[in-house]
């Protein structure tokens, strides 16, 4: 009874605090909130929501979407949270509301998950933590991103695992394909789990059962626009004719011939850090969330991207929180660190929401077509 309620109390103040660190972070843009609204990919979110990728006569994104098909990369799960918030003052406000939701629920999901994970971090440290950490993350809880509502599916699938609810967990993770393409990876780690610990008919009719969300939705493409695999043409095409895939780090390798040695070493080092994250939980144990970080490091290993530091947040909560116990377990140094660290999540959550917006004549038309 006691247990409950501390576990009730952690939770709620989770979702508290989420709701602070998103107001705090769209403190400078609450007289101009159309920022937040105009920061892709919010708006191909909104039209996905809007169309359910149904092509529509006039460009809903003028100068940007070229094909129809384009909205295909943005899966289907985080457009419709926003259009069963939109029932509830329009898609504005519906964006608006299923941010807060989706890091409000996130939050409170992470600190009963790490409760049991681990317990030497205190709460308040675990939850702030998962928060502002790393900055990217901060920054996307804030924004129409699928981010957050990514976060939560990965972490409650990761809880019902540990709990022993393997059902809940592959239905978890069934639900993450459907959100961000990665979620596949969860399916396999946790089929993977499964034969591991000799439950081979499990991880057979889970993994066939969890995939079909995805392939309901590839239909779908298949219907509308003759190609059962337009999302990862899309993707495919978005490297410049190149071709999305390649040998393992080899992309890090044509950086460093381009001359581009900054991006380069970017790469290097998003890839040297989660590798250590992943080697940590391993040591301790945590062994589902070592394979999930090994996971994405193989498949982040074979793509030609840059922007592997967004790729990465799906893993980021136990590669920076737990993996590093440690750490947060000494409230002292904890303090320290956030002191350091939170800030300047703010500060780059301020700088970057007002870049990468959606040009105005772009956003009229993107209003014009949510109100038809």
């Amino acid at each position: 009874m006691l247990g409950s309620y501390v576990s009730r109390r952690t939770s709620l103040l989770a979702a508290l605090l989420a709701v602070f660190a998103l107001v705090l972070a769209w403190g400078p843009f609450l007289s101009r909130m159309d920022v937040v609204v105009r920061h892709f990919d919010g708006p191909n979110y909104l039209v996905v929501a809007k169309a359910l990728y149904v092509p529509t006569v006039q460009n809903p994104l003028p100068g940007y979407a070229l094909t129809p098909s384009y909205f295909t990369a943005h899966t289907p799960l985080y457009p419709l949270v926003l259009r069963a918030c939109s029932l509830f003052g329009g898609w504005k406000a519906g964006l608006f509301l299923a941010t807060g939701l989706l890091a409000a629920a996130s939050a409170s999901a992470f600190a009963v998950y790490a409760k049991d994970v681990a317990p030497e971090i205190p709460a308040l440290v675990a939850v702030l933590a998962f928060l502002f950490l790393p900055a990217r993350m901060f920054l996307y809880r804030a924004l129409g991103a699928s981010e957050a509502l990514m976060s939560l599916l990965v972490v409650l699938a990761v809880l019902a695992w540990r709990r022993g609810r393997v059902d809940w967990a592959l239905f978890a993770a069934a639900l993450a394909t459907v959100t961000r393409t990665n979620g596949v990876l969860v399916v396999a780690v946790l089929c993977m789990a499964l034969l591991f610990s000799g439950r081979a008919k499990t991880a057979l009719l889970g993994g066939a059962l969890a995939a079909i969300p995805l392939l309901l939705l590839f239909s779908w493409y298949r219907f509308l626009f003759s190609d059962f695999f337009a999302l990862f043409h899309v993707h495919a095409d978005s490297a410049g004719g190149a071709g999305r895939l390649c040998l393992p780090f080899a992309f890090i390798g044509e950086m460093a011939a381009r001359n581009d040695w900054e991006t380069a070493e970017m790469l290097l080092g998003l890839h040297l850090f989660f590798v250590l994250c992943a080697a940590r939980l391993f040591a301790k144990g945590d062994r589902l969330e070592a394979g999930l970080i090994a996971a994405h490091v193989t498949l982040f290993s074979l793509l030609r991207e840059r922007d592997l530091a967004r790729y990465y947040l799906t893993v980021a909560p136990f590669a920076v929180v737990v993996a590093w116990r440690d750490v947060w377990s000494r409230p002292r140094l904890a303090a320290a660190v956030l002191a350091v660290l939170a800030p300047l999540s703010v500060f780059y959550a301020w700088k970057t929401i007002p870049m990468n917006l959606c040009s105005e004549p772009a956003y009229r038309a993107l209003l014009s077509f949510l109100a038809s």
